[in-house]
């Protein structure tokens, strides 16, 4: 049996290669081959593929740009004073690869933010073309948190929510694609399918703790699930020989009690390696041993999470954090050895009903600490708490749930204050902006 594993374009304003790799379809990629498929697979957003003919800067960390070209907006963006791209390899190009592989038997396309789903869609549309009868499966989060307008939408034949240890093991049965029984305890994301790569990506566990009101992983692993220490490392030692930058993902990677122990691991075996955490750590659980051995393994980028330093909006929307916890993670973490600047802060902005002051004060509040603030534009995700208070339903299109259009054109944010806001970012030295 053959199956073709496309990752789509984003069709976005904006959009940067931060260590992005398209995790569940690599997952895909390795139930498929463990039930004796041959893969053929196609990333449109691999910036070290050699189809990526327009070259892209990469920083010291492997990340970069994406080349572009501009599209026409959709009606719900008519306003956006800004240009809508499509981003990643030309469509032509996109189409020649298709003309070079073998007809596939069934076709498996992922999807990632919800509202890219027009790359999904257009991916389709050429697949169909090209491949006349083969049936297309789609999967990820487009598929996961809006299903039902995949379902009418997405031109796929079948939609299949949820993850893919147990969803698409559950449908390659009853298709009768699955002719042996696989180890759904040693499955990992499969790199070996990219002739190169400019970083690499784990995660040591699923799921979160916490409940967030804005946040979705409750929703997409309802169970905080660590994974095998060992296959961990397996991954890490496979991403040492070809790579020295290593993002972790993880969306609670300080509550995996065998964090430590990996930690431990990575340190004895003496790679030679940069480490990143991608997403925000909780810094409640930031002390000196677990800082003191990233900073022995080589951690160089720390990425926070602070969101707000409003005390009320910090206990309503999942108390994860306060503003002391924070303040002494950053503390813990200069003491061990990291500077000030490799610590960045994720600050939230547009969850309903949040002050523009929040924002600023938390922006100050980093400048005075000598740390990086990162604005996240709040992003309306269907099931969550904060989603409801939108108006929204199963039946909003996705791209109302663009973190731009939602917070800087739907809440008609006033220009001056988020040029203040913009401009108290890029500043390196203390200042403060009144809203």
């Amino acid at each position: 049996m053959r199956a073709l594993l496309v990752n789509p374009w984003i069709y976005d304003f904006k959009a940067f290669d931060f260590w992005n790799k398209p995790l569940g379809i690599l997952i895909v990629a390795d139930i498929l081959k463990k039930v004796c498929f041959e893969l053929e697979f196609i990333d449109c957003m691999d910036r070290s593929s050699p189809y990526y003919k327009t070259a892209t800067k990469t920083d010291f960390y492997g990340r970069g740009k994406y080349c572009f070209e501009v599209m026409d907006k959709p009606p719900v963006y008519k306003n956006v004073p800004r240009r809508y791209k499509r981003y990643g390899i030309p469509t032509d190009v996109f189409i020649e690869q298709l003309k070079k592989i073998k007809r596939p038997d069934i076709i498996f396309i992922t999807s990632s933010m919800t509202y890219w789903y027009h790359g999904v869609v257009e991916a389709i549309k050429i697949l169909k073309q090209e491949f006349v009868n083969i049936p297309v499966v789609v999967g990820g989060l487009f598929a996961t948190l809006c299903n039902e307008y995949a379902l009418k939408n997405s031109l796929a034949d079948h939609v299949i929510p949820g993850n893919a240890e147990s969803e698409l093991i559950k449908f390659l049965k009853e298709k009768g694609f699955l002719i042996k029984n696989i180890d759904t305890e040693n499955i990992l994301p499969d790199f070996s399918l990219y002739p190169a790569l400019n970083y690499g990506v784990v995660i040591t566990s699923r799921g979160c703790p916490f409940n967030c009101t804005y946040c979705a992983t409750k929703i997409l692993h309802p169970e905080f699930i660590c994974h095998d220490i060992k296959l961990i490392l397996k991954q890490i030692e496979y991403f040492a020989q070809k790579t020295n930058n290593i993002a972790v993902f993880d969306d609670a990677l300080l509550c995996n009690p065998g964090f430590p122990f990996l930690l431990e691991k990575i340190i004895a075996k003496n790679y030679k390696i940069d480490l990143h955490s991608a997403n925000g750590l909780h810094c409640r659980f930031i002390d000196k041993n677990i800082a003191s051995l990233m900073y022995k393994a080589n951690f160089r980028t720390m990425y926070l999470s602070l969101e707000t330093t409003n005390p009320e909006v910090q206990k309503n929307t999942g108390n994860k954090v306060n503003t002391q916890e924070f303040l002494k993670a950053v503390d813990t973490l200069t003491r061990v050895g990291f500077s000030s600047n490799q610590i960045h802060v994720y600050l939230l902005y547009g969850i309903p009903g949040q002050s523009y002051e929040e924002i600023i004060d938390g922006i100050n509040l980093c400048h005075r600490l000598g740390v990086n603030p990162h604005l996240c534009e709040y992003s309306p995700i269907p099931y969550t708490e904060e989603y409801k208070k939108t108006g929204f339903d199963s039946t909003t299109d996705p791209l109302y749930h663009n973190n731009h259009f939602y917070t800087w054109y739907y809440h008609k944010a006033k220009p001056e204050i988020y040029r203040k806001i913009k401009n108290l970012l890029s500043c390196k030295r203390l200042q403060t902006v009144e809203a």
